[in-house]
């Protein structure tokens, strides 16, 4: 990260320092999704548990599909627009219509590993249309008699369900998803994960017994799951950034190297939290060498000042 100045920061709060209250503005929670209810219907779920105004998931899964479903809370659903890029990782079970070797089954998967043509399932609430999607890691995990385990790791938007049926496809014979649950969805991972039980439980300890310690570890900050090239902006701009104005050169006390003209960027305060995200009107080689003009177009206001 290149440093251009240093000054003491007295606005805001660490985000692993916020309280209950502060983390439900600009949190995260990472949910254990059974199978039944809809992705929808668990951040309902949520929304009552935790008593706040907003929450929201992100990235569908179906209702009989289970794991890791990250849900914003409040302020977080701001951030919603800018995790399109989030890898996801699931296991999952096929079954095969009768049995076929180990060699065959690992010839076929290779088929589909890089970058690969989908069509969204009839069921899917996308449009129809023939896309590419990188398959990142595909891997047979066992093989017992007719079922096969096998996790993949793709960008998101990868329907597994298409997986299975075009691998039935190369084998020549039916495969169908018997069962499917996600492990991994950006850097939120399975040990992250709490029921919902667990969370209405945590809730009731803050509330009814004073205990936040289980409540605030579960609410994960904004920050620690957006993943994007930061720049800190000083404390004097924190308040015109946070009213939509554009961030200028002298007010970048530091920012991280290579970021290119058009890059959507974080701007974030000295004590770390996410203000802002913006796109980058120069690119940071250039900003190096300049006093002053404008420097990052702010494109979503996340928290005010």
């Amino acid at each position: 990260m290149h440093v251009f100045y240093k000054e003491e920061f007295k606005l805001g709060v660490s985000p692993h320092q916020r309280s209950v209250e502060q983390a439900l503005e600009h949190g995260v929670v990472c949910i254990d999704k059974p199978q039944g209810p809809s992705s929808h219907e668990v951040s309902a779920f949520v929304k009552k548990i935790l008593h706040v105004n907003k929450a929201g998931h992100t990235g569908t899964l179906d209702p009989n599909v289970s794991g890791v479903l990250p849900v914003l809370l409040n302020q977080g659903c701001k951030v919603s627009h800018f995790l399109g890029e989030t890898s996801k990782t699931y296991v999952c079970v096929m079954q095969l219509e009768k049995e076929v070797s180990k060699k065959d089954l690992v010839k076929a998967f290779n088929y589909f590993k890089g970058k690969i043509y989908q069509t969204p399932p009839l069921l899917s609430a996308v449009a129809k249309n023939l896309r590419i999607r990188e398959v990142k890691e595909l891997k047979i995990l066992e093989v017992k008699e007719r079922n096969v385990l096998f996790s993949v790791s793709s960008e998101a938007g990868f329907y597994v369900r298409n997986l299975v049926f075009d691998v039935g496809e190369v084998l020549g014979v039916k495969a169908e998803m018997a069962e499917l649950r996600r492990t991994k969805a950006g850097v939120l991972t399975e040990d992250k994960c709490i029921t919902l039980q667990e969370l209405s439980d945590y809730y009731w300890l803050w509330k009814e017994k004073g205990n936040d310690e289980k409540l605030k570890k579960a609410i994960i900050p904004i920050e620690d799951f957006v993943k994007l090239k930061r720049v800190i902006a000083s404390d004097d701009c924190l308040r015109p950034i946070s009213t939509g104005a554009d961030l200028a050169i002298p007010g970048i006390l530091a920012m991280d190297e290579k970021i290119q003209r058009g890059e959507r960027v974080g701007i974030f305060t000295g004590k770390g939290e996410l203000v802002a995200v913006a796109t980058a009107l120069r690119g940071s080689s250039e900003i190096k060498d300049l006093k002053k003009g404008m420097a990052f177009d702010i494109e979503r206001v996340i928290q005010g000042f």
